[in-house]
């Protein structure tokens, strides 16, 4: 895919494109790395005889994965911040339109330039989409409207939501972000620590679990054991049989290291090599705690509410850590009541992860590691 970096490359890309431009499109897809913008060039071809129309595929507009939508909120997706800034440009420098139906957020469900007389308005957004056949979808909002009405109810409801374990590496005042996990059986080497955190769990609100030196010595010796089981059955990294010849290239390989041998590991395609990948991993945490006198801690959640973790998200991230009472009434007004507010921020209160000084609200160290 051609990537469109500036207004430069894609007014090179609109010359390249040939014919008269007529409408620029920016439309939203997506693949395992995220979201990104495709641009098309809708023209008019004149010949001697005849008017052709034609659309010409231009680039994308990417700007890396997804790990932002893990923070709470999204900002201004900077994709569509700089595909109207190039459409306007384009505009005033070739006078046409420029068409984008969904500027504030991605949805691969909205009509492209030649479909928008098929599509209706989301009820909720206004934005043009194309009507779902899904029954279990509404078909007068939009997915991203579907999904937001979704969570918005779970706050509402007040639904468990524990979901979110933090591992980092400690030493003194000294925190070292191991990871994120919805669960711990997400990380590689919980297998060989979950007895030990179990048994230590208090199920407080917030639950801290420490892992100290000793307990990081037993667990070298049971990772290295079950790594010894897995290269001593290892076979080399090859694509299954049908794999598809053109994806082959998409797919990474990586070496690992393990007691002076060297294992070549393919990626997403092997459950073995992944195993074996993850367990590297984590001899490799260990050998580090070990060698600089660190411990693991754990941060979990026990007793949440989705209305829980979305107040200290609020203030913690699109509030930068401090807001007022009034303010996080005000961005749940129609889902939660004062009331709901106030007794939600003094639950957290009570957990550790905000502090309250009389109408100002704000997040402790403690929230900054649990999310």
């Amino acid at each position: 895919m051609i990537n469109i970096t500036s207004f430069e490359t894609l007014d090179k890309a609109i010359k390249l494109a040939g014919g008269e431009p007529t409408v620029l499109e920016a439309l939203w897809d997506g693949d395992t790395s995220g979201w990104y913008l495709y641009l098309n060039l809708h023209v008019i071809i004149k010949k001697l005889f005849s008017i052709k129309k034609e659309v010409r595929y231009l680039g994308t507009i990417s700007l890396g994965g997804d790990i932002r939508l893990f923070n709470g909120t999204v900002p201004p997706w900077p994709e569509a911040e700089l595909a109207k800034e190039w459409g306007k440009m384009a505009n005033e420098k070739y006078g046409l339109i420029f068409y984008f139906p969904s500027d504030k957020e991605p949805d691969n469900n909205c009509p492209g330039w030649e479909q928008r007389h098929l599509a209706i308005q989301c009820a909720d957004c206004a934005k043009m989409i194309i009507p779902t056949d899904s029954p279990y979808l509404s078909k007068e909002i939009c997915y991203s409207c579907h999904l937001k009405r979704e969570f918005n109810n779970k706050i509402k409801n007040a639904e468990p939501y524990d979901d979110g374990v933090n591992l980092f590496m400690v030493k003194d005042e000294e925190y070292n972000h191991l990871g994120y996990s919805s669960f711990l059986d997400g990380f590689s080497m919980a297998p060989f620590i979950d007895d030990t955190v179990q048994s230590r769990r208090e199920k407080r609100l917030v639950d801290i679990v420490t892992i100290d030196e000793l307990d990081i010595s037993i667990i070298k010796e049971k990772i290295e054991q079950a790594l010894d089981e897995k290269v001593a059955v290892y076979k080399s990294a090859e694509f299954p049989p049908d794999f598809p010849e053109k994806f082959k290239s998409n797919i990474k390989r990586h070496t690992v290291e393990y007691k002076g041998n060297k294992y070549e590991l393919i990626e997403r395609l092997n459950e073995e090599h992944s195993k074996i990948d993850g367990l590297v991993w984590a001899l490799e945490m260990v050998d580090k705690a070990i060698s600089g006198n660190y411990c693991f801690k754990i941060y979990f959640k026990n007793g949440f509410t989705y209305r829980d973790d979305a107040v200290l998200r609020f203030v913690n991230f699109v509030s930068n850590g401090s807001t007022s009472l009034a303010a996080i009434v005000q961005q749940y007004s129609g889902i939660l009541t004062e009331t709901e507010v106030q007794d939600t921020v003094t639950k957290m209160e009570k957990a550790g992860c905000l502090i309250i000084e009389g109408e100002i609200v704000q997040t402790t160290d403690v929230t900054r590691k649990l999310l």
